[in-house]
C-alpha cells in the first residue's frame, strides 16, 4: 500500500485520501491487487470513523478482506470495541459477522474475548447465528468467554443455553473450561448443562475439577446440581437421570 495512503489512514484524514485519489484515481484499487492490509483496517485499528465511512462508500468490499494477521475490519473493530465502526461495517453486510479469521475466529469471538459487551450484543442482534460458529479448536464463544472471565455475561447475551453441552476439540463443554475456577457458574446456570457429560478421557466435570484444580467452592456447586464421578455415574442413571444427560465415551 503507498505509504501517503497508510498515513492518511492512520491520522484519519479524510481531505488528504481525497487529494491523493484525486492525483491518482485508481491507488485504491491498487491496494486490492496489493492484498493484505487496506486503509480501511488502519483506519478500525486508529479508531477514525468518518475515514471509515468514506472508504466504505468508495471500496465496500475493502470490508471483505482479511490483512496479513487474518483480521478483517470488523475483527478488528470488534476486538477493539469500537460500537460505531461495528455499526458501520455491519451497514455494508451483516454477513460480515460470519466471515472466519485465523483459526476460524468471526468478530463476535473477539468481541467476546476482549469483553466488549456493546459490540457483543451488536454482533449477535446482526447475526444470532454467529453463537453458534466455532473456532479451529471447536470452541463456541461460550468456551471462549468462560476461559477469559466473560462467561455470565455472555450467556445472557446468547440466550443459548444449548450451547453449554457443546463440546471442544478435546471433548470438553463448558462446563470442565477450569481455567477459569474464580468465575463459574452460578446454581441455577450449572442446572442448564449437562454436569455428567463425559469427555474424550472419560470424565465427568466433577472428576476434572477434583484432577485438575481442586477449588471446593466449584465442587459444591457441581455437587449440588448432581454431578458425579464415573463409577457413581451408571447407578445414578438408572435412579434418577434421562439416558440424554450421558454422553459415549470417545477415543482421544
Amino acid at each position: 500500500m503507498d505509504r501517503r495512503l497508510w498515513e492518511a489512514a492512520q491520522k484519519g484524514d479524510v481531505h488528504h485520501l481525497q487529494s491523493l485519489i484525486k492525483e491518482d484515481p485508481l491507488i485504491l484499487r491498487a491496494v486490492s491487487l496489493a492484498g493484505n492490509e487496506n486503509p480501511l483496517h488502519i483506519a478500525c485499528l486508529s479508531g477514525h470513523l468518518e475515514f471509515v465511512k468514506e472508504t466504505i462508500h468508495l471500496r465496500p468490499e475493502f470490508a471483505r478482506e482479511l490483512n496479513h494477521d487474518g483480521f478483517t475490519p470488523l475483527h478488528i473493530a470488534s476486538a477493539i470495541g469500537d460500537i460505531e465502526i461495528v455499526k458501520q461495517l455491519l451497514n455494508v453486510d451483516r454477513n460480515l459477522c460470519l466471515l472466519k479469521g485465523k483459526d476460524r475466529i468471526i468478530p463476535l469471538h473477539y468481541a467476546v474475548i476482549k469483553g466488549r459487551k456493546n459490540v457483543t450484543r451488536e454482533l449477535l442482534v446482526a447475526s444470532p447465528d454467529s453463537a453458534e460458529e466455532v473456532t479451529a479448536h471447536g470452541e463456541t464463544c461460550l468456551h471462549l468467554a468462560v476461559k477469559n472471565h466473560q462467561f455470565e455475561e455472555n450467556l445472557n447475551e446468547s440466550n443459548k443455553y444449548d450451547l453449554l453441552n457443546k463440546k471442544d476439540i478435546q471433548g470438553n463443554t463448558v462446563l470442565p473450561s477450569y481455567c477459569v475456577v474464580d468465575l463459574w457458574l452460578d446454581e441455577n446456570v450449572v442446572g442448564k448443562g449437562e454436569v455428567n457429560s463425559l469427555n474424550k478421557r472419560g470424565l465427568t466435570p466433577l472428576e476434572v475439577l477434583l484432577k485438575e484444580s481442586g477449588d471446593n467452592d466449584i465442587e459444591e456447586i457441581l455437587r449440588a446440581s448432581g454431578a458425579v464421578s464415573v463409577e457413581n455415574l451408571q447407578p445414578l442413571q438408572q435412579e434418577a437421570l434421562p439416558q440424554s444427560w450421558v454422553f459415549p465415551v470417545q477415543d482421544p
